[in-house]
């Protein structure tokens, strides 16, 4: 397991926050002491980095991370963003589908950069709380040296927290998506089977 660093604690010190850790069923872990938010992301980047560092690859590993994003992530409330003004347009046949191939699709998105998150540590640089949405900025140190940034979003749920958007490589989750499924809507004038279409066939970014 890695090891995850919040701000000033010492590894040790976190690693005795670690024994408080209470879980509420089915939303994830909540810190007994020190940021619960941070707490959080620390569990995500630490099934992440568990995940990227196990030696998996291709199919196998996309699946795994979708159910690590399952887990961890809103992917139905990102999905619907990612339609914008196309949402309403989405069939309702063809909801479970999309909501499937949607998740599918953000899944290799850590495929693709699956070197990037073989690391051990997490860094909590720094954390921004607005009304409804909290930003934490990170850095996964990898194995062989250097350092990845990673941004969160966190909306509260059921007492602990949902991730409802990542930026990774400088890009937000939800700006990438709905810029690329706008652009095929666009083409295609409102019809969704090119979308449905080149998502089926999406294996990676």
């Amino acid at each position: 397991m890695s090891n995850v660093r919040l701000k000033n604690f010492s590894r040790r010190q976190f690693a005795a926050l670690l024994t408080g850790l209470a879980f509420v069923s089915g939303t994830g872990p909540i810190l007994a002491a020190a940021d619960p938010a941070e707490g959080y992301v620390g569990k995500v980047a630490d099934d992440v980095m568990s995940l990227a560092n196990s030696g998996a690859s291709g199919e196998e590993l996309r699946e795994k991370f979708i159910s690590v994003l399952n887990r961890h992530v809103n992917l139905s409330s990102i999905a619907n963003l990612a339609l914008g003004r196309y949402k309403k347009d989405l069939p309702p046949a063809k909801k479970d589908e999309f909501y499937t191939l949607f998740g599918n699709y953000a899944a290799a998105l850590f495929v693709n950069y699956v070197d990037d998150f073989k690391g051990s540590d997490l860094k909590i640089i720094s954390t921004s709380k607005g009304d409804k949405i909290l930003t934490i900025s990170s850095e996964i140190e990898r194995n062989g040296g250097g350092g990845e940034p990673i941004k969160w979003r966190l909306v509260p749920s059921g007492g602990s927290y949902r991730i409802s958007d990542i930026n990774v490589k400088g890009v937000w989750l939800t700006i990438a998506t709905k810029k690329r499924f706008t652009d095929v809507l666009n083409r295609s004038k409102g019809d969704f089977e090119p979308l449905f279409a080149e998502l089926r066939e999406a294996k990676t970014w």
